[in-house]
């Protein structure tokens, strides 16, 4: 395994640049572990799914985020499938303005909020995570400022009867097709309010869908740029200085790891 050759992905990188609590140490314990499962995946070739609703929401949601996007900056942007690499990063921005993405000025991150709530909680402050990845796709592609887009938008329809199926099995609601379980109904009209935000779009996917809710007295959609938190910074060329430091060191982490087991 050559260490050098190790390549960080800029979604991680919050986890490189966490600081140790003694000063005598170059890195934190949160970049060990972090490191630890790099050196797993790339000697063993074994890999953790980190898979989860969550997750899931943002795959299957990000078209609709950045077409949320496109609204709010009055421009028709569309997903970027280039991934770019340096001799120490990883990464492909989600979207992108300039000529091409290798010379782009501008990046723009999609983030696909679960809720409402984790929506306007995301709003209280830059998330180190997202900084760190801003500043990696901007060390990569030369842009001199990064967007992050916090975005919420409907969910999938699996993931909203998945919701339901949960709530049956805590209320152990034998038959969640019986409307005879009054608050179980509620909490599942509820369901459908907490993860819909623009009902004709929900209709026009899903037609089949079956809702708890009578649509036609649907009263719960958001406007679209109620829905868009942007958040912008600039081009820390310091910060990337740091970070290609962080890299090296931790690259010689990996590769103590390694010649323990050779």
């Amino acid at each position: 395994m050559n260490t050098e050759q190790i390549l960080f992905r800029c979604s991680q990188l919050g986890k490189l640049m966490t600081e140790p609590k003694s000063k005598s140490e170059t890195l934190s314990e949160t970049t060990k572990d972090y490191l630890l499962e790099i050196f797993i995946n790339e000697k063993y070739g074994r890999y953790e799914s980190i898979a989860n609703k969550y997750v899931e929401k943002g795959k299957h949601r990000e078209e609709d985020s950045i077409t949320l996007v496109s609204r709010y900056f009055k421009k028709m942007f569309k997903k970027n499938d280039v991934r770019l690499t340096n001799d120490y990063l990883t990464g492909e921005p989600d979207i992108f303005e300039g000529e091409t993405i290798q010379k782009a000025i501008h990046t723009i991150d999609t983030k696909t909020s679960w809720s409402m709530q984790t929506f306007f909680r995301s709003q209280k402050g830059l998330d180190k995570m997202h900084y760190w990845q801003g500043q990696g796709y901007m060390a990569l592609t030369g842009a001199s400022t990064h967007s992050v887009a916090y975005c919420l938008v409907n969910s999938p329809d699996n993931a909203i009867t998945d919701e339901k199926k949960k709530l049956a099995y805590i209320m152990h609601v034998l038959d969640p097709g019986a409307k005879d379980n009054d608050e179980y109904i509620r909490k599942c009209k509820q369901i459908e309010i907490n993860h819909i935000f623009d009902i004709q779009a929900f209709l026009n996917e899903c037609p089949w869908f079956e809702f708890d809710n009578d649509v036609n007295d649907w009263q719960w959609d958001v406007p679209a740029m109620q829905r868009i938190y942007i958040h912008t910074f600039e081009r820390n060329d310091e910060d990337i200085e740091r970070l290609f430091k962080r890299i090296a060191d931790s690259r010689e982490y990996i590769e103590t790891l390694n010649s323990r087991v050779k």
